[in-house]
């Protein structure tokens, strides 16, 4: 299979930059015949792509062991020798190969034994990519330009390289609303539909609810080594952040609202590429529909998004580095592009002082489901959802609602997902004017 415009990171990435989980719960799945406390799944994969070659791996998804809240995911994959290019410090290029490679794991919801309020989860990933698409002028009126003839482009700037990063999330479960007596409430789920959560989601907020405060401490390092000197974008700081969570099943909504605020700051510390600061929140929210005679759920999903970075100064560059001075780097702050937001666009595509976004989605749940129902099928997905979605969105060089409204980019697509062993599983295809985009991921973007 020959996929032109699948991301680098594709399912390997699996969780890259999603946020771990909505809330901390735990999943019960009534219909179980054996009666597990824990589900997994255990999968090969492969594909072809041009920017990775023919890429194969295997990705394992755990459940409800160890600590009944708790997930873990893991993969580890290997690409085929690619042709690449290599620039010395005369500028004279020089052909070479170069395959991906690289590990992942995610580790969710551990509670910790002093605290019966706190969870932490670590993501880490150690990878190379023998074509990364960094777009290092990601400005809203920036032109996508692919031509290998022009190797130091950089919109984006095609190379080999790693990116490796880690983030370590602490989760405290605040005393309010439904955290006030259960800090990780039961969800009972029959073929993947919650069961006992009609009477919550849509309450006030605060009030009712679950309520987390979180504090991340994160790192990234990318590297282009098509470069002799091997020039890399380094980042390490803290996000704290404050999550309400307003829904009747976190994992696949049906009704209710999510909202959250977040700031991240790096303090230029040890091998940081330079200080930044940035500020983001978001809101969405879930309207459950009538059915249809052969459908189990329709859902229709909004949601919107804005981000502003304080400290990015676009008057002058950053010291040995080529990002504007006191800016974050292309994956932080106010970006769009990836299998998140704007999933037509190259990932973070567009990145800016300032970012605004909206989407919406129509999510349907068919009675049809030919890996449930029938007893052969080893692998445990509950159901299929399929899904329309359009989003629009745009960054720019200051917050001003005039400029972010107008000149808009925007995009459509369609979607094909799946319960399986508790965690959505999510194949989409986005349409939009540079193209398209395919992206397999794990959890609902929203």
């Amino acid at each position: 299979m020959k996929i032109p415009s699948l991301s680098y990171l594709a399912l390997i990435s699996v969780l890259l930059q999603v946020n771990v989980l909505a809330t901390e719960f735990i999943v019960k799945d009534v219909s179980d015949e054996k009666g597990k406390d824990g589900t997994w799944i255990a999968l090969p994969y492969a594909f072809s792509s041009d920017s990775m070659g023919l890429t194969g791996g295997v990705v394992g998804i755990a459940n409800g062991f160890i600590q009944p809240q708790m997930t873990i995911v893991a993969t580890v994959f290997m690409g085929e020798d690619i042709l690449v290019k290599n620039i010395n410090q005369a500028g004279v290029q020089k052909d070479n190969t170069a395959r991906s490679e690289g590990m992942f794991l995610a580790v969710s919801g551990y509670k910790p034994f002093f605290s019966d309020r706190m969870f932490i989860s670590l993501l880490a990933s150690y990878a190379y990519y023998p074509n990364q698409r960094l777009y290092l002028n990601g400005a809203n009126d920036s032109v996508k330009n692919l031509d290998e003839d022009k190797v130091t482009s950089v919109s984006p700037l095609q190379t080999q390289g790693f990116n490796n990063w880690t983030s370590l999330d602490f989760r405290y479960v605040l005393p309010i609303g439904e955290g006030e007596n259960d800090v990780t409430p039961t969800i009972k789920l029959s073929r993947g539909i919650a069961l006992n959560r009609d009477n919550k989601g849509n309450g006030l907020p605060f009030t009712t609810g679950q309520t987390i405060f979180g504090t991340e401490l994160f790192y990234n390092k990318l590297t282009a080594d098509k470069f002799t000197k091997e020039p890399s974008v380094s980042t390490n700081g803290i996000r704290l952040y404050l999550e309400h969570d307003n829904t009747d099943y976190p994992d696949n909504p049906s009704h209710g609202y999510n909202m959250i605020v977040k700031a991240s700051v790096d303090f230029g510390l040890a091998n940081a590429t330079q200080s930044w600061n940035s500020v983001e929140a978001g809101y969405s929210h879930y309207f459950e529909m009538p059915n249809f005679s052969w459908t189990r759920q329709n859902v229709v999903a909004l949601s919107a998004w804005t981000a502003y970075s304080p400290s990015w100064d676009s008057s002058q560059r950053g010291s040995n580095t080529v990002l504007d001075k006191n800016a974050p780097p292309m994956w932080e702050g106010a970006r769009l592009g990836g299998f998140t937001r704007m999933r037509a666009y190259d990932m973070n595509r567009f990145s800016d002082k300032a970012a605004v976004y909206a989407t919406a989605e129509y999510r349907l749940i068919p009675e049809l489901n030919p890996m449930h129902d029938q007893k052969w099928s080893p692998i445990p997905i509950d159901w299929f959802q399929m899904v329309l979605f359009a989003e629009a969105g745009r960054v720019a060089p200051e917050y001003n609602l005039a400029t972010l409204t107008k000149d808009l980019k925007y995009d459509v697509g369609f979607s094909l997902r799946a319960l399986a062993a508790n965690l959505p599983v999510r194949f989409e295809m986005a349409f939009g004017d540079e193209g398209s985009n395919m992206w397999v991921m794990i959890q609902q973007p929203f």
